[in-house]
């Protein structure tokens, strides 16, 4: 069975992106089903990752967890900067089974 990677940012504290990243495995799941269907929905949940010396972009980012990450695995998510209004902006990439 092949996987792909998936990448997408999200902002706010690791609690608010743990609940977004929720909700976009649960329409993943919905729109393409529970079972290798390639997108976020078949990561195993998120993990969060100290901050990571390499990552200074949202290139470096996906470079880094396109790396790191692992088929079957959780979705990992790596900080990639604080916007002017305070906000943390995360990188989070997935190996996700199809």
């Amino acid at each position: 069975m092949g996987a792909c990677f998936e990448y997408m940012e999200l902002k706010g504290t690791k609690n608010e992106v743990f609940e977004k990243f929720e909700k976009v495995q649960t329409n993943d799941r919905y729109e393409n089903g529970h079972c290798y269907s390639g997108g976020f929905g078949m990561a195993a949940g998120l993990k969060f990752k100290d901050r990571v010396a390499e990552v200074n972009s949202s290139e470096s980012a996906e470079d880094w967890l396109d790396d790191n990450a692992s088929k079957g695995g959780p979705a990992l998510a790596v900080q990639l900067y604080i916007t002017e209004d305070g906000e943390t902006v995360w990188g989070i990439g997935a190996w996700c089974a199809l």
